[in-house]
């Protein structure tokens, strides 16, 4: 039987383990050995007045030093959007060890943290949470808000279900917007414009207006529209549909509205509010279709003349792509509301509180079709284009948080509190087959969006309740350099789900149940040197399969994790050299899985999920950056982690008769795959395990006008990735290099960019397609190269 491996798995563990832990506790060793002679071998021969871009996170509920917390947190702040064209989490991932990002064309979009892929990518629960302004952004549809109403992201890596609740199991990402700030100048802000490549236009405007003292109004708002960067192949490509994909493929329209206000009447009492809109219409992203029924699938079982699987790298993107029209990612709306307040108790106690609202709506759709011009592979059925609209629907949720914080300034730090939220989330997914569309008979204005000609398949209600208590405390030794800390977390989650297709379904409820704590030692080896060790327990909540015959089956539970880590942050040379390390170990059990329902007597069994088996991952990461001169940097990270499927875990998919054969036979077929679908000792697919990031920038003044300039250019590196479970189509690796430069006189700044400099034509990720009618592996494109100029005015 063939099995394939991209890691070598238990000497990797071995060499991973002794390398970080060497690595940790040499630098230490180097910091302690500074702190003991007093000597900084090459501090004397630079500056001694270069001061450190300190980064303030507020990843803890408080603002602090990136480099004071025990915890594993990448942060990129305006700057770095502007330098670096981060746009979108796409682009965070490529610069974040340990994170990368699922960004297929629809509504399934979803962030992977330290190799804990979303095994089920229509899952209402996500395996990382994402936060604006510490309110919990419920679906995979609207995590993706873009940058341009933000002045901060954090990725929070690690189970952070103690502190941030719902689904934080395998960290989180903080998204903190521009919002009101009591200042001295009256009026601040700025306006900001770009144009380039591919009809990119983009246009934004912020503004804060404060007293100086007791009162503080912001507002922004920002556009951007682009026509994608695949030319679309479609006669009716250019056909201007209210949901559709028009002109080019993979473009977009985006449009983010906030407004907030802070009000200080007493020194000790702050109240603030603010709400969030973000309005995206994204269109099908360029891609193809590898299926069965069109024969280009090339390794597995022969049904008809057709193999069921496919086997190495999946083809590279040609120069084009072709997309019917109808199609489209991603239309979505997304309201946040926030109103908070925090109030002096004394010189030790604070009192705070945060009222949350998001809602929202949201349909995508997309075509399956692998000849997207000259449909009709729909077995049986004549001949027509097939459509799948999922997800459609809407949420809608509200949530209460209360704490309290003792601090004494000197060894102790208290924080307790409760938490609640409601809400509910419709889930709908239709099919539809519209006519082929023939150039020189199908009249254009005929065309009408799939939706007005769709059955629905799904329709469920889903409602969420939770009530949680939390508390934290810390102890700090009299000397501040040790310090041990404690978060504790207990909540009840009641969902409930019903199918609103069916009138007078059951209505089926479950309460989960969890308590997540987490634990961390952290010790300042010097003064620029904190070590530190944590053990912290994940939770995702569990949910319902309405369709599943079988009573015990109607319901799975939710899955957990333990995660070890060991770490360290230093400064060198003056703190002219920043590099922080982490290692960690994570034991990930009762996985949800999609499979199909084997208790049903139905022809085609529904899917439905099951709790099957555990994976382990281990890794380490690697972030830093090094002022070789006042006017030269490199910053950099790099990530590993091997991802395996425990013993006895089987991926039922794989086992389900498949092919219309006579008889019907599995996917796997005991030769490239085990019969009964065994992923035992399988990599986790869909994560790179190798992640490669290295920027270079060099700035200087200029001699007139209060001017100045930079050059920065970023390269990004990740290895091939398994496709699948069963480790048999890998995603080849891609490197991509971008590179902006500036240059800023007095209040006007002015630079030139581009995004995928070598025009790489790379697949950016894939999902397969499993069932009784047929397997397929539906892939998309990254982007290819675009280029702009941004102007923008402060005052």
């Amino acid at each position: 039987m063939m099995k394939r491996k991209l890691v070598s798995g238990e000497v990797s563990k071995a060499i991973l383990l002794s390398g970080a832990a060497w690595f940790t506790l040499g630098f230490s060793a180097v910091a302690i050995a500074q702190e003991d002679t007093g000597v900084d071998p090459v501090a004397d021969e630079v500056d001694e007045t270069f001061t450190l871009n300190e980064i303030i996170v507020t990843a803890r509920n408080r603002e602090e030093s990136l480099q004071d917390i025990p915890l594993a947190i990448t942060a990129f702040d305006r700057t770095d959007f502007e330098k670096r064209s981060i746009e979108t989490l796409d682009d965070v991932a490529r610069l974040t060890a340990g994170l990368s990002f699922e960004d297929f064309s629809g509504g399934f979009a979803t962030p992977v943290i330290r190799g804990q892929t979303q095994t089920r990518l229509t899952a209402l629960e996500s395996n990382v949470s994402t936060f604006l302004d510490g309110v919990w952004i419920p679906r995979a549809w609207a995590f993706d808000v873009g940058t341009a109403s933000l002045d901060r992201i954090e990725v929070v890596k690690g189970p952070q279900n103690a502190r941030y609740g719902r689904n934080a199991f395998a960290g989180a990402i903080n998204y903190v917007p521009f919002k009101a700030t009591i200042t001295d100048q009256v009026v601040s802000g700025e306006l900001e414009g770009t144009v380039g490549s591919d009809e990119r236009l983009d246009g934004g405007v912020r503004a804060n207006i404060s007293d100086g003292k007791y009162f503080a109004l912001a507002g922004s708002f920002n556009y951007s529209t682009f026509d994608g960067t695949f030319d679309n192949t479609s006669p009716f490509a250019d056909i201007d549909l209210e949901q559709g994909t028009t002109g080019n493929v993979g473009g977009f329209d985006k449009t983010s509205f906030s407004i907030s206000a802070v009000v200080k009447p007493i020194e000790a009492l702050t109240l603030e509010a603010s709400f969030n809109q973000f309005d995206v219409e994204n269109e099908a992203r360029a891609g193809r279709n590898l299926s069965q029924f069109a024969g280009s699938l090339n390794c597995g079982s022969a049904v008809f003349g057709s193999n069921l699987l496919f086997c190495g790298e999946l083809p590279e993107p040609g120069e084009d792509a072709e997309t019917d029209p109808r199609a489209f990612d991603t239309f979505a709306e997304t309201d946040i509301l926030r109103i908070g307040g925090s109030l002096e108790l004394s010189d030790r106690v604070d009192l705070y509180y945060t009222f949350g609202h998001v809602s929202g709506d949201v349909i995508s759709a997309g075509s399956s079709e692998v000849d997207q011009i000259n449909c009709g592979l729909i077995p049986f059925g004549p001949p027509s284009c097939a459509f799948t609209a999922s997800p459609i629907g809407s949420i809608s949720y509200d949530s209460h948080e209360l704490r309290v914080v003792y601090d004494d300034d000197d060894s102790w730090r208290f924080e307790f509190g409760g938490f609640a939220s409601d809400g509910e989330d419709i889930f709908a997914t239709q099919v539809s087959n519209q006519p082929i569309l023939i150039e020189g008979v199908t009249d254009p204005a005929t065309i009408e969006p799939i939706t007005e000609f769709a059955t629905t398949l799904q329709n469920d209600l889903t409602e969420t309740e939770i009530i949680a208590v939390f508390g934290a405390f810390e102890w700090r030794s009299p000397d501040d350099r040790f310090k041990f800390g404690a978060e504790l977390r207990y909540s009840e989650n009641d969902i409930s789900a019903v199918s609103l297709i069916t009138p007078g379904s059951d209505q089926l409820s479950e309460t989960f149940s969890f308590f997540t704590p987490r634990f961390t030692a952290e010790y300042n080896v010097t003064e620029n040197t904190l070590a530190y060790a944590s053990a912290a327990r994940g939770a995702k909540a569990g949910g319902f399969n309405p369709g599943a015959t079988l009573e015990e089956n109607q319901a799975f539970d939710e899955e957990t994790n333990w995660t070890f880590e060991v770490g360290a942050k230093n400064q060198f040379w003056n703190d002219r050299v920043v590099l922080n390390v982490a290692a960690f170990y994570t034991d990930w059990n009762d996985l949800q899985i999609n499979g199909p329902d084997f208790g049903s007597t139905a022809p085609v069994p529904s899917a439905i999920t099951s709790n099957l088996g555990g994976a382990r991952v281990l890794g380490v990461e690697l972030e830093g950056s090094i002022q070789i001169i006042d006017q030269f940097s490199i910053d950099g990270s790099f990530s590993f982690s091997d991802g395996q499927y425990d013993n006895g875990v089987v991926d039922q998919r794989f086992a389900q008769l498949s092919g219309f054969g006579f008889p019907p036979v599995p996917a796997c077929d005991g030769i490239v795959c085990p019969i009964d679908g065994d992923i035992s000792g399988n990599e986790i697919e869909r994560t790179p395990s190798t992640q490669l990031a290295v920027g270079a920038e060099w700035g200087d003044d200029l001699p007139v006008w209060d001017g100045s300039y930079y050059i920065r250019s970023d390269f990004s590196w990740q290895n091939s990735f398994f496709a699948s479970p069963v480790n048999l189509a890998t995603i080849p690796d891609r490197f991509l290099l971008g590179a902006s430069a500036g240059v800023t006189f007095g209040h006007v700044d002015a630079s030139i960019w581009v995004r995928n400099l070598t025009d790489e034509n790379f697949v950016s990720n894939s999902f397969v397609v499993v069932g009784a009618f047929g397997n397929s592996f539906n892939t998309f494109f990254g982007d290819r190269r675009s280029f702009g100029l941004t102007v923008k005015l402060t005052y």
